[in-house]
């Protein structure tokens, strides 16, 4: 994990320099998870749904007129599950007019655990692909929105190893809708 997070700092760094232009910013709204699981054996599917918030710091680095890139580390809130989600967001913006569309990885970390007779159920990390758009209301301000897609399944291997032949799945896709500032 450490490793991990100094080729991040690295190649932040190294986009900075090379970026035009490089802004701090925050950012918070309205978020809804998305949990779907699934059981080939028995052809049973669950989904649920939880709302909540977000919020999080962002760095925006202007790589050209049309093309940013904006990596962000957010808190999330929806019921009762708390999850760090960081995106690394290409975003492209349509000349003169303050609309722009998104999309890039992004990693989830769930925070607060569950586990049966001491077996955790879910993995803490999962991938996703986020896509959405965005409208820049002024130099400071935007908003925007986006949804992503959990490529991961997020059953832990202690619980596919126990279902043995069984496949089972899960993922937890996001909504967000949301307001930020940059300084």
């Amino acid at each position: 994990m450490k490793k991990i997070c100094v080729i991040l700092i690295l190649c932040f760094s190294g986009l900075a320099v090379s970026a035009q232009d490089v802004k701090f910013g925050l950012q918070g709204g309205f978020t809804s998870l998305n949990g779907k699981s699934s059981n080939s054996l028995e052809n049973i599917s669950y989904s649920g749904t939880s709302s909540g918030f977000y919020l999080g710091g962002l760095l925006n680095f202007q790589l050209s007129e049309a093309i940013h890139l904006q990596p962000s580390v957010n808190y999330v809130n929806a019921d009762e599950e708390n999850l760090l989600m960081i995106p690394v967001i290409f975003q492209y913006y349509i000349e003169n007019s303050g609309f722009y569309f998104l999309g890039g990885p992004q990693a989830t970390l769930m925070l607060n655990q569950s586990s049966i007779n001491g077996i955790d159920v879910f993995k803490v990390f999962g991938f996703d692909l986020a896509i959405g758009a965005g409208y820049t209301i002024n130099e400071n301000f935007f908003i925007e929105a986006k949804y992503s897609f959990e490529l991961t399944n997020r059953y832990s291997s202690d619980i596919q190893d126990a279902a043995g032949s069984v496949e089972v799945d899960s993922k937890i896709n996001a909504f967000t809708l949301g307001v930020g500032y940059k300084f």
